[in-house]
């Protein structure tokens, strides 16, 4: 296994599309902007520049990473297939990882509460140890419903570190939790893939799938079906 593990990680699930392009533990390539309507074109063109920029093909890479969701469907699919797409046609192995995964603070003796966006009223919960361990079920909740529940099955006192998309939405329920300082994006995922690819080997997995915790909305148009 070469010294060097080169690694492409995209998240288009979340506010901040980011990119990245990490060769053992140096970043060699890193774009994020925020969420936008034209993702995929975004997404696409700055993956070829920073591959370009290090003289670098898609065959040259060791694995890619791509995060799965909770958040953007529309971001979660575009990211989904077009790493799909890249790791099928360069026959290279893809992760999949969690916006929860990429946000996760590990603090030795404090519970990690992880908010991602929405875009609705509700956000996408997650709470974990210091381990990265689940300590309650994920769930797509209002800050007040996800806290009275927290509360409930996580009784007592416990220092708390909010972290995510989404955690400004609990500093003032929540005024003694500390906020993390810098958020998980592209960079994070491609260490986690990179680590895990070390870990496994190159051995063939299944395609990541999207992580959704609600259903999408749907409209059903009032216009009569067309006849053709």
């Amino acid at each position: 296994m070469p010294d060097q593990l080169k690694c492409l990680a995209v998240n288009t699930a979340t506010k901040t599309l980011s990119i990245a392009l990490v060769e053992g533990d140096a970043v060699s390539y890193f774009y994020e902007a925020a969420e936008t309507r034209d993702q995929g074109n975004l997404l696409l063109n700055h993956i070829l520049t920073g591959l370009r920029d290090n003289d670098l093909d898609f065959a040259d890479l060791d694995v890619l990473a791509v995060v799965t969701g909770p958040g953007s469907f529309t971001g979660i699919r575009i990211g989904l297939a077009t790493m799909r797409g890249i790791a099928l046609a360069a026959d290279k192995p893809l992760r999949g990882f969690s916006s929860f995964d990429m946000f996760a603070e590990h603090v030795p003796d404090a519970v990690n509460i992880i908010a991602v966006e929405s875009w609705r009223e509700e956000l996408y919960f997650a709470v974990m140890d210091e381990g990265g361990h689940p300590l309650i079920d994920c769930g797509n909740e209002t800050p007040e419903a996800f806290l009275g529940r927290f509360r409930r099955e996580l009784p007592g006192e416990r220092p708390i570190r909010l972290s995510g998309d989404g955690a400004g939405a609990l500093e003032a329920l929540l005024p003694s939790a500390v906020r993390a300082e810098k958020e998980g994006d592209a960079v994070t995922v491609a260490h986690l893939a990179l680590n895990r690819f070390r870990a496994t080997g190159t051995g063939k997995h299944a395609l990541p799938v999207p992580y959704y915790l609600r259903e999408a909305d749907v409209t059903i148009s009032s216009k009569p079906a067309r006849i053709l």
